[in-house]
């Protein structure tokens, strides 16, 4: 699974839509949107971690989402 999904999945597991991620991280909701999308296909390390920090979860955790085949 790519980054995208995996952060889709969590959002939609944690009820937080795209804006507020943004908000949080201190970001564009168009760069969250991008993400989200596959346009930007992985964030930025540091990016990465306040991603993580903000929804209150591990970059553990996108790592296990990302490993897992299919959709």
């Amino acid at each position: 699974m790519e980054y995208g999904k995996a952060l889709r999945v969590i959002l939609r597991e944690l009820d937080v839509k795209q804006a507020e991620l943004a908000r949080r991280i201190g970001t564009s909701t168009s760069y969250v949107s991008q993400l989200c999308s596959g346009k930007i296909k992985e964030p930025t390390l540091s990016k990465a971690y306040e991603i993580a920090d903000a929804l209150g979860v591990s970059v553990n955790e996108f790592v296990e989402l990302m490993r897992v085949d299919g959709d």
